[in-house]
């Protein structure tokens, strides 16, 4: 395998759920810093659903700076099928079948996949994303389970597949190769990690989020937001995003000698007013744009 050959690497795919552009700008993130600088992306979809099936596609959020640097090498998009209608646009790595996921279990990969967010329960049968795993681990609150406030508003510490980085890697380490993805449920809502724990004042303001979210509607008596409840919401998801960095920077330390590629974006952004709406799953820049990072642990 050559410094710019990516085809025979590990992978780590992580998806920082709900987590906006702007917030990702802001963050101190010195873990994905390494991977290369922070770009700014267009997402495929608006919810994490159609997001992440574009995703395990090989449809990753496009830069709107254009081509990606990646192993040395410039590229217009990091994998793409074979099966794909015929293009121009250079990919690092060409794959054949439906995913990511079929081609590299047919290299003879350990591909495996952890998640947080209700899509990812794969004790549901009607969440079809961790049956294209061979293998998934679910952290985070069942799908089917009521939608109170007291289920959703709350400190969820080990419930985030991020909290598990040493058994994740463990897992990648006991095979040659590995494809591991993550889906990292720490920056969507209610945002609540060590690092960006509840007080009585996020529990409101989360309350308040929340209904807005369901009713998908402006803000209107007891639910308006003003400027400063939008700053500290946002400054919870951004403390989020940094306590993901340390995680990710156990798992990097953890899985850097396979000197894996690593790709981490968003699968969608999330609206907090800007157009007249809150939350996401309609179309709207904040929802649309994203942040994106690839590169491969160790240079090369």
């Amino acid at each position: 395998m050559t410094g710019t050959d990516l085809t025979d690497r590990s992978v780590i795919l992580v998806t920082l759920d709900s987590c906006r552009y702007d917030v990702a700008a802001s963050a101190h993130t010195p873990n994905l810093a390494k991977l290369g600088p922070l770009l700014r992306a267009e997402s495929p979809g608006t919810y994490t659903l159609p997001a992440h099936a574009a995703l395990f596609n090989g449809h990753l959020p496009r830069p709107v700076s254009g081509p990606l640097t990646l192993g040395r090498r410039s590229v217009d998009a990091i994998w793409r099928s074979a099966a794909a209608r015929p293009s121009k646009r250079h990919a690092a790595i060409a794959f054949d079948g439906p995913t990511l996921m079929g081609h590299y279990r047919t290299k003879g990969y350990r591909v495996l996949g952890a998640g947080g967010v209700t899509f990812f329960d794969s004790s549901d049968p009607a969440n079809n994303l961790p049956q294209l795993f061979p293998e998934f681990h679910y952290f985070g609150r069942p799908s089917r389970a009521p939608a109170t406030q007291a289920a959703r508003v709350v400190d969820r510490d080990q419930d985030l597949p991020l909290a598990r980085t040493e058994d994740l890697a463990d897992l990648c380490l006991e095979a040659e190769r590995f494809f591991l993805f993550v889906n990292c449920s720490s920056t969507h809502i209610p945002y609540t990690t060590p690092l960006s724990p509840l007080s009585n004042r996020n529990r409101e303001l989360l309350c308040r989020l929340y209904r807005l979210h369901d009713s998908q509607g402006g803000a209107a008596g007891e639910n308006v937001l003003g400027t400063e409840d939008i700053e500290v919401l946002l400054g919870l998801q951004r403390r989020a995003l940094e306590w993901a960095d340390t995680r990710l920077g156990d798992l990097f330390s953890r899985l850097g000698a396979r000197r894996p590629l690593v790709v981490v974006c968003s699968d969608h952004g999330e609206e907090f007013g800007e157009g007249g709406r809150f939350g996401h799953g309609h179309p709207h820049p904040t929802v649309s744009t994203v942040p994106l990072w690839c590169g491969v642990l160790g240079g090369g």
